[in-house]
């Protein structure tokens, strides 16, 4: 139900809507489009809410920085890699921060789904997600794990990137990516992401000298073993509500927006996630090849 007195009214344009001086921009249309409307929301000083990825070429990424340069004071916004207000991934980043599982020697993220099970009402044929033009491709659609990888891990280096399209799906985007990096520490860092899985997984496994840590999110758990076995790790009942890390977010953008401050994963962080893919040794053309 509408609140009395609150009220909406549609644009047919983006000047015309600017001109309204809106409070908020959500930019959430296909990758391949937004870097126009993060050039706007910048340069008018307007707080926005970024889908992931921020942008979806080399090229956009290099403009979108230009424009971030040409600006001392960027408006409060926040990039939708939204795992990372999952509390059963909050507290996988704390144990790895704690130290309690030592010298952190390996991890690896992977994810993978049937890309026609995403969205079933519509045609995967499509959707942005199988169309080079809007922006898709495995590794920039499931650029969580790259992010959380960053996140929990500092930043990495020595990126080594593969990029394949090995199946049947009628794309023309790559169906399936790995990376292989190195942390600031020293440890190596795996990503597997794929679009042919048809049992969905998104699992993480961080492996110290001292214990090791797994996160699985279909069977929502989250574990340490050590030498003294393994043992569950305690979680609230909303651990793994992925639904409420939207809510989150956008409560942590207004209150950003109120207070002109900044948030915990602003377009920097973005940014920086799809410089893993696109400063790899990898070249854009292979992201479409075998």
């Amino acid at each position: 139900m509408v609140e009395e007195g609150v009220f909406f009214t549609v644009s047919s344009s983006l000047t015309e809507a600017i001109s309204k001086r809106p409070q908020l921009m959500v930019i959430a249309n296909p990758s391949a489009l937004h870097l126009p409307l993060l050039e706007v929301a910048i340069g008018e000083g307007i707080p926005f809410y970024a889908e992931k990825p921020v942008v979806s070429s080399a090229e956009d990424l290099d403009a979108l920085k230009s424009c971030i340069g040409e600006h001392e004071i960027l408006p409060p916004n926040i990039v939708g890699c939204n795992l990372r207000f999952l509390p059963s991934l909050q507290a996988l980043r704390k144990l790895v921060e704690s130290g309690d599982l030592g010298n952190i020697v390996h991890a690896s993220f992977e994810a993978g789904q049937w890309l026609p099970d995403w969205r079933p009402d519509i045609d995967y044929r499509t959707s942005y997600s199988a169309r080079r033009s809007l922006g898709g491709g495995v590794a920039l659609d499931l650029i969580h794990e790259l992010d959380s990888a960053r996140w929990m891990l500092g930043e990495l280096y020595d990126i080594q990137a593969i990029f394949a399209k090995a199946s049947a799906l009628e794309i023309d985007v790559e169906d399936s990516a790995s990376f292989l990096m190195k942390s600031r520490l020293g440890a190596l860092v795996s990503v597997h992401v794929n679009y042919v899985s048809r049992s969905p997984f998104r699992r993480y496994r961080i492996v110290g000298d001292q214990g090791t840590a797994e996160w699985d999110l279909p069977s929502r758990t989250l574990s340490v073993t050590t030498h003294k076995g393994s043992t569950a790790v305690p979680l609230g009942p909303d651990a793994f509500d992925i639904s409420q890390t939207y809510v989150a977010a956008m409560s942590e953008l207004l209150q950003a927006i109120d207070e002109q401050a900044v948030t915990s994963q602003g377009i920097e962080d973005g940014i920086s996630a799809l410089e893993l893919i696109f400063c790899s040794n990898s070249t854009r053309l292979s992201r479409y090849g075998v």
